[in-house]
C-alpha cells in the first residue's frame, strides 16, 4: 500500500496517542470494502485492491491508530451488501437515511469528492467559466457530455435543466472533447485527471479549478453489526482530525492520487 514518508507521520502524530482497548487492537482485524472498478478512488478486487481511499485508510488506521486493516474490492452492490449483513466493518460513502439504518458515520469527512469542469485548452468556454454560476449564465446552450449510471450528473443537470450527452465510459466523453464534438464535462477530479494521464491529452484539454457546489463528501460508515462501536469512531474522528491539522491528509490526497495516475 502506498505511504508518504514515515518522518511526516511520526513528526505530526508524535504526542497524539490512541486509546482504543488492546482487545479491539489485538483481536480485530478492520474491515473496509470499496468499489473495485473505481480508478484512481479505488480499482482490483478483494485484497488487491489499491487507490486514494485503501491509502487514506491504511495511514490512518493501521499506521497511526495501530489497527490491521483488510481492504477489499468488491461490486459496489456487493459492498453495500457486506456492510449492511456485518461481512466487513465498513465502506466510504455518501451517509444516506437508507444507509443510516445499518450504519453509524463518522463526523469527519474522509474523502471529498470534487466535481470539476474540463474543458479544451484555448477554447471560449475555459475564458468563460469562471464560477458555477456561469454555466446557466454563460454556457447554458454548450454542448455537455457525461458517463452512463452517473447519478450525480443525472441530478445536476435536470436541476438546472440542462439536456448532456450519455457515453458508456469517461475517455469517450474526453475524446469527443479533444476533437470539438462536446465543449463541457464536468466530472469528479480523481477520475478526470486519471482518463487524461492514459490518453495523454495533457496539452489539449484542462480540469478548471471549479468544484461544484452538490459535490459529494464521503464520511466513514461503520455497521452497526461491527464490533467497532462508537469508541472506535471516535478515535479513528480524532485521528483524522489531526492528519487535517499537520497537513498530512492533504499530502495524502495528492501523493496517492498521482501515483495511481
Amino acid at each position: 500500500m502506498l505511504s508518504i514518508p514515515k518522518v511526516i507521520l511520526y513528526a505530526a502524530l508524535l504526542c497524539s496517542p490512541f486509546t482504543l482497548s488492546a482487545d479491539e487492537k489485538r483481536d480485530n482485524v478492520f474491515k473496509i470494502a470499496y468499489a473495485q472498478s473505481w480508478a484512481p478512488i479505488s480499482s482490483g478486487s478483494m485484497d488487491s485492491v489499491i487507490g486514494i481511499l485503501p491509502t487514506i485508510m491504511e495511514e490512518i488506521i493501521h499506521n497511526q491508530m495501530g489497527i490491521e486493516v483488510e481492504h477489499q474490492g468488491l461490486p459496489w452492490a456487493r459492498a453495500q451488501q457486506a456492510v449492511k449483513m456485518g461481512e466487513v466493518d465498513a465502506f466510504i460513502t455518501t451517509p444516506t437515511e437508507e444507509r443510516l439504518v445499518f450504519s453509524r458515520s463518522s463526523e469527519g469527512i474522509v474523502f471529498p469528492l470534487r466535481f470539476q469542469p474540463i474543458v479544451r485548452i484555448g477554447s471560449e468556454e475555459e475564458k468563460l467559466f469562471v464560477s458555477e454560476g456561469d454555466i446557466l449564465e454563460k454556457l447554458a446552450s454548450r454542448r455537455y457530455c457525461d458517463v452512463l449510471g452517473n447519478g450525480w450528473a443525472k441530478r445536476f443537470y435536470a436541476e438546472k435543466n440542462i439536456s448532456y450527452q450519455v457515453v458508456p465510459t469517461l475517455d469517450i466523453c474526453i475524446k469527443h472533447l479533444v476533437h470539438g464534438q462536446t465543449d463541457i464535462i464536468i466530472h469528479a477530479e480523481p477520475v478526470s485527471s486519471s482518463f487524461i494521464a492514459k490518453l495523454d491529452v495533457y496539452e489539449k484539454v484542462r480540469v478548471l479549478p471549479i468544484v461544484m457546489g452538490s459535490s459529494p463528501e464521503f464520511p466513514l460508515l461503520v455497521s452497526k453489526s461491527s464490533t467497532f462501536g462508537q469508541k472506535f469512531l471516535e478515535e479513528f474522528d480524532e485521528a483524522l482530525s489531526q492528519t487535517k491539522e499537520h497537513g498530512v491528509w492533504e499530502t495524502l490526497l495528492r501523493s496517492s492520487n498521482s501515483a495511481t495516475n
